[in-house]
């Protein structure tokens, strides 16, 4: 108890405090958590000990910067955003995000808010093409009664609504979905096309998603956003382009948030001061 027990206790509950929500830490550096890279000599999918740098611009200047221990764009969304605003004493109308950040939490955080997202969400563009459309058995392309709450599977076959789940992710935003579920599986000729469960096929459908996806694909269908959603890619691609292939950083010198903060912060005041003397 006292030479083996204890002590792993006392280091899993160190551990434990040093995770602070996350699933991973490096021992060189417990403020950074292992992420995929882009840099990925091996190809093998390598985990590094790494940072989610956020930035944010405004006709080619950073006018805010955040550093997250978390790999995973949708949950930094809401405190850069919230971070920048009260450091700027400010309330942007509109932002322009990739499809890193569309989720169902930030959708709703943005319209709470009064902001409007010109943000893509994981599957836009898959979607928007025809192949999409084709694909048979799945069943955001099968025919669907709301008022029955029954979709028809490609065999002609009803599934119905089952039950409704609700289920809360990292940040504590809940989700309801409906769950539909085919009675007819058994000797279906089209079964080991469209499901490997041995229960039937299961279907679950988000309405509120589905409403949010609708509102996007509207939005970003206009001009307007069309045009903005082009300018994304030049002002904040750029920042990145600069510092990581003309000033040759790929990685931080120093360990820690806050000095890996005050590292990329100036690095971010050197990109601002160039752009004052390019357009001088």
């Amino acid at each position: 108890m006292e030479k083996d027990y204890l002590p792993r206790k006392e280091k899993y509950e160190k551990a434990n405090a040093t995770f602070n929500g996350r699933n991973s830490y490096s021992k060189t550096d417990e403020d950074a958590t292992f992420m995929r890279m882009k840099e990925d000599a091996m190809l093998n999918g390598q985990l590094k000990p790494g940072y989610n740098i956020q930035v944010g611009t405004e006709n080619n200047f950073v006018i805010g910067y955040d550093v997250f221990p978390n790999p995973t764009d949708t949950r930094t969304l809401k405190p850069h955003l919230e971070n920048v605003m009260n450091r700027l004493d400010c309330k942007f109308e509109t932002i322009i995000a990739d499809a890193g950040y569309g989720s169902e939490e930030n959708y709703d955080y943005l319209e709470e808010n009064g902001i409007t997202g010109a943000i893509k969400y994981s599957t836009y563009e898959k979607e928007t093409k025809r192949s999409f459309k084709k694909k048979t058995f799945n069943f955001e392309n099968w025919n669907y009664d709301s008022n029955q709450k029954l979709y028809t599977c490609p065999a002609g076959n009803p599934v119905p609504y089952k039950k409704t789940v609700t289920k809360k992710n990292h940040s504590g935003y809940l989700q309801t979905y409906d769950v539909y579920q085919c009675d007819n599986c058994e000797g279906c000729p089209f079964r080991e096309l469209c499901t490997k469960s041995e229960y039937g096929r299961m279907v679950q459908r988000n309405e509120h998603w589905l409403e949010q996806k609708s509102k996007v694909k509207n939005l970003l269908a206009t001009d307007e956003y069309k045009k903005l959603m082009k300018k994304r890619s030049t002002e904040c691609e750029t920042v990145f382009g600069q510092i990581k292939a003309n000033q040759k950083f790929r990685r931080f010198h120093l360990r820690g948030s806050e000095k890996v903060g005050t590292e990329w912060g100036l690095l971010m005041l050197g990109y601002d001061f160039k752009q004052i003397t390019r357009q001088s």
